[in-house]
């Protein structure tokens, strides 16, 4: 079963997105896609997303992005199924208005997806 862990990025979106986009992790990227931006320019989009949104006002914060991570069990899924299923997750949680990057990493014996993203909300 997968579990997923949701963390916040306040340092670097630049360095969070090289990470999770390392090809010896992604299978020399052919599984990392992405949703509302380029994966080469993703961190500048999501920097541009903040500003629009403060224009807009919602307030400002200190977090740059959302981090998440969904785990599968050893043997549990494809390298392939579960990236489809990374992108269906994103897609229905992100509701196809806010960007994504997201990559399947295959380098430990579990598979995982990771995906930062730069969903901005107003504040209730």
């Amino acid at each position: 079963m997968a579990v997923t862990k949701i963390k916040a990025i306040r340092s670097t979106v630049d360095s969070a997105i090289a990470y999770i986009t390392n090809p010896a992790k992604t299978d020399e990227k052919l599984l990392v896609s992405s949703f509302g931006c380029s994966v080469e320019t993703a961190a500048k989009e999501f920097d541009w997303t903040k500003e629009m949104a403060k224009q807009h006002g919602m307030p400002d914060t200190k977090i740059l992005a959302r981090h998440v991570i969904q785990s599968f069990d050893v043997g549990e899924v494809s390298p392939e199924l579960a990236h489809e299923i990374g992108k269906k997750f994103a897609d229905e949680m992100l509701g196809g208005k806010y960007e994504y990057v997201l990559a399947t990493h295959v380098d430990k014996d579990h598979i995982h997806n990771v995906r930062p993203d730069r969903a901005m909300r107003k504040a209730v």
